[in-house]
């Protein structure tokens, strides 16, 4: 295997791991110790660093791996054409389009019912179809989604398309300099802004986040848009991340997602699932000279429908209305 860009500097242990994916870390291991792994005809440790373009060896029989990664070694990546397919079984012909892109980062739109890891309908093997050609190779990296959205949730979602890329953008959502606007129906008056802090826990029986003061700190920021007495439109900023935060920190302050059954969302013959959007990606600095400070994907058409029929609104003023409220929070 030849090392790219994306390798160097790597330890060799990790770039095999990487390699074999599949294979059980005891065998991997096994493989360095025996002086199983070359480099320019060298036997190497695991702790040893890696240069793009030299070119790693590993003695291991192909049925050996075939076995451990389920793969035929020179099985064919699956055609785009055929991913497709079965997306739009599940999806019912929404696909998943490219919000924004550069050399080492892609956006998104994720739409709501697709899972981001796991199987072939998942939005990380369709980004893998897409890009399988376009980057460079590298033994250690793939590209993969750098932050997280539950199945139901659409939007914006950014992947890497290099090391650099995923290292810089994971930085900046460890250091705060990356802000995350949602927009999602709820039911209840929402009369105020509105900062909402907890502690959640996840209970791993009945997968769900619960209050609890044992969790970990939640916080969040609401402003309503639209409100009708009975269901209220919403910003949010989304300041850390725990799975189900938005959900489970609204549903416990009376303001459950309208058809979020799993926390007290009531569905009716309109609202059959839950709206929650992923909408803006906001950069507090400059990632990479061509990466623009904010990122929007607009809401889908299911989402814009609801809003039409609950609210009296038209789609001037909503847009109008969000506008306003962004340029209020990002100037704050």
């Amino acid at each position: 295997m030849v090392l790219g860009e994306d390798d160097d500097g790597r330890r060799a242990d990790r770039i095999v791991r990487k390699a074999l994916r599949n294979v059980p870390l005891s065998t991997i291991y096994r493989l360095f110790r025996q002086g199983n792994v070359h480099v320019e005809n060298h036997s190497i440790k695991p702790e040893d660093r890696l240069k793009k373009g030299e070119i790693i060896k590993i003695s291991l029989p192909e049925a050996l791996i075939a076995a451990k990664t389920g793969e035929a070694p020179d099985a064919p990546p699956r055609a785009i054409s055929a991913l497709k397919s079965e997306f739009n079984g599940l999806l019912n012909h929404e696909m998943p389009q490219i919000v924004w892109q550069n050399e080492h980062l892609i956006a998104f739109h994720k739409p709501r019912g697709m899972l981001v890891h796991d199987g072939e309908t998942s939005l990380d093997a369709y980004a893998l179809s897409v890009l399988r050609d376009q980057l460079p190779h590298s033994v250690s990296f793939s590209p993969g989604p750098l932050h997280r959205l539950d199945r139901n949730t659409s939007g914006i979602i950014m992947f890497s398309k290099t090391r650099i890329g995923a290292e810089k953008f994971t930085a900046a959502i460890r250091n705060r300099q990356i802000r995350k606007f949602y927009i999602s129906i709820v039911q209840g008056d929402a009369l105020e802004p509105l900062l909402i802090q907890d502690t959640l826990l996840r209970d791993t029986q009945k997968h769900v986040s619960i209050i609890d003061k044992k969790g970990k700190t939640a916080s969040l920021y609401i402003v309503p848009l639209i409100k009708n007495g009975r269901y209220s439109l919403l910003l949010i900023e989304l300041h850390t991340g725990i799975t189900h935060q938005i959900r489970a920190q609204l549903a416990a302050h009376g303001l459950p997602l309208a058809g979020d059954s799993k926390y007290g969302g009531q569905k009716t013959s309109n609202i059959r699932y839950y709206f929650l959007h992923s909408y803006c990606l906001y950069l507090r600095s400059q990632l990479f000279g061509d990466m623009p400070s904010k990122i929007i994907d607009p809401l889908p058409e299911d989402f814009y429908t609801m809003i039409m029929t609950l609210f009296d609104t038209n789609p001037e003023k909503l847009e109008a209305g969000i506008f306003q409220v962004m340029k209020q929070l990002l100037e704050n």
